[in-house]
């Protein structure tokens, strides 16, 4: 019995512990399919979730472009996105189509400077501030470039400072394989050490300054295979200095350029004052627009260079801006929209724009000026900026000439005619033929002439006689010394004596069945009778007048 139950005891605890065993070896079961699934299920989400990465590298000021808002994004959107493109022609990286944004933490200082977060004689000198930034790119890099492919590459991005950093951390990358550069690419904008237009440039020829502890040179290399794009502002100090500083102008322009124009690429964002906007005119659709401009671009080696036209020039902004503090822009606007344009040529002569930005360009004295060519440019920007000076006095409004009309014709009288219309004079040729000969329109009183009605030499009077012939009235001019008196006459009235009035030939009387009316220049009226003002004749044409029918 004691066997039998022994063998029945460890029966009984050999089930117990294999019971006790399947829920152990499912759970591992369990855990191991869970592993498996999540690996996998990684791995599926990585391939669909695999996007670009854009290493952010700020300018002097900003140490930590991660905690300002906008300033990533806006550097993405703005210069990352048009110049990046996968194989459907799609932006590889915008700030909302999961690309990885990753801001590059450095000092950002630039010693002795005193402006706001340069750090002044407390900040880190430029030569230590750059290394740092360059130390801190290379680590994100390399953490990130592993997985970059060609539809998803790693985008180097540097503004100002950072892009001095990003320019010689390019010079570093030209060994990599061609596999590693066509996973890369370079955005730099505002940049230091652009090879023409970047102020360290045009300084290389002062190396490194032991004091500031500042190395001018080191242009940013175009020969490494690396796709790259550099953008400048126009007249933007800090990487469109002119190349000739002998031209004081052009040097104060870009000074401005640097204050007014240099921080705003990246507007607006945390940093930046309210409203400001990219060189404090462009909208994003128009900077978007200018970037994409083929006239502002131009390719050296891997590198597009792109400048963008300057609206106004930095050199007049603070006119521009003492006008609206003091309400007086009405005043102002014009007087600078006037000098503006030869401004801009005399501030253009001191740059070399046939140059290419590629090519390294350090100072240079002496620019070579056409005479004959700034004197035309000179002309015709006197000419633009008259223009637009009057477009701001008149509100943009052009100023019509005044179109000529044509009057209304009066009713023609006698003192009307003239040039075409002008009546003949008639007057007898020796052989008794008549002949006309023009005469000038003459001059008509309104105010009758009560005291002397005798005719006078040289005096011209108007007489509406009737042709004979038609039965249009024909409206003549008679001369008392040219008046043939050798037609027809009328007999005279009933009861006058043309003897006694001293009357040389007949005069034509009013018939009152006809209305017709005829004036003797020769006649004398009697003193006791007045003389009535000669009416004025109307045309034949005008319907008010009945035609009268012809002497007998």
């Amino acid at each position: 019995m004691p066997i039998i139950g022994s063998a029945t005891s460890k029966g009984g605890e050999a089930m117990r512990n294999f019971g006790r065993t399947i829920p152990a070896a499912v759970a591992v079961m369990l855990t191991v399919l869970s592993t498996v699934l999540l690996g996998v299920v990684s791995m599926v989400t990585a391939a669909f979730t695999l996007a670009a990465t854009a290493l952010i590298v700020p300018g002097t000021g900003t140490p930590n472009a991660n905690v300002v808002a906008g300033y990533k994004e806006n550097a993405t959107d703005y210069y990352i996105a048009p110049f990046n493109l996968n194989a459907q022609l799609q932006p590889v990286c915008t700030s909302t189509n999961g690309c990885t944004l990753t801001g590059i933490n450095y000092p950002a200082q630039f010693w002795p400077i005193p402006l706001p977060g340069w750090g002044g004689l407390s900040g880190a000198k430029w030569n230590d501030s750059t290394g740092q930034g360059i130390l801190a790119l290379d680590t994100q890099l390399q953490l990130a470039l592993p997985a970059a492919t060609p539809q998803n590459p790693v985008i180097i991005f540097g503004y100002s400072q950072g892009g001095n950093i990003v320019s010689r951390e390019k010079a570093t990358l030209s060994g990599l394989t061609d596999a590693q550069k066509a996973s890369l690419a370079f955005v730099m904008i505002g940049n230091t050490n652009r090879p023409n237009g970047g102020l360290f440039e045009r300084l290389a020829f002062l190396g490194t300054v032991p004091i500031l502890d500042v190395t001018f040179g080191l242009p940013a290399p175009t020969n490494t295979g690396i796709k790259t794009t550099d953008i400048a502002f126009e007249y933007d100090g800090v990487s469109d200095f002119p190349l000739y500083p002998i031209n004081l102008l052009a040097d104060l322009n870009a000074i401005a350029g640097f204050w007014y124009t240099h921080g705003t690429y990246l507007a607006p964002n945390e940093n930046s004052d309210p409203g400001e906007i990219p060189d404090l005119e462009y909208t994003p659709a128009e900077l978007d627009a200018a970037l994409k401009d083929p006239a502002n671009q131009t390719v050296y080696g891997d590198t597009t260079y792109i400048t963008i036209p300057t609206k106004t020039l930095p050199i007049v902004r603070p006119f521009l801006e003492f006008g609206g503090f003091t309400h007086t822009s009405f005043i102002i606007k014009p007087i600078v929209d006037l000098v503006s344009p030869v401004l801009r040529v005399l501030i253009d002569t001191g740059y070399d724009r046939s140059l290419s930005p590629g090519v390294p360009a350090p100072f240079r004295l002496i620019p070579l000026i056409n005479p004959i060519t700034l004197t035309v440019d000179l002309i015709n920007a006197a000419g633009e900026g008259v223009k637009a000076a009057i477009s701001d006095i008149t509100g943009g409004k052009v100023q019509l000439p005044i179109a000529a009309t044509t009057p209304t014709p009066a009713p023609a009288t006698v003192a009307a005619l003239s040039g075409s219309t002008a009546p003949k004079a008639v007057s007898a040729t020796p052989t008794g033929d008549t002949k006309l000969a023009p005469v000038t329109a003459p001059k008509l009183s309104t105010t009758p002439d009560t005291k002397d009605t005798d005719t006078k030499d040289g005096d011209t009077k108007i007489t509406a006689v009737k042709d004979t012939d038609t039965k249009t009235p024909d409206t003549k001019v008679t001369d008392p010394k040219t008046t043939d008196t050798t037609g027809p006459k009328q007999d005279p009235k009933p009861g006058t004596d043309p003897a006694k009035d001293g009357q040389t030939g007949a005069t034509d009387k009013t018939n009152d069945k006809t209305g017709d009316k005829t004036t003797d220049k020769t006649k004398k009226p009697k003193k006791d009778k007045k003389v009535k003002a000669p009416k004025a004749v109307k045309p034949a044409a005008d319907k008010a007048d009945k035609p009268a029918k012809a002497a007998a």
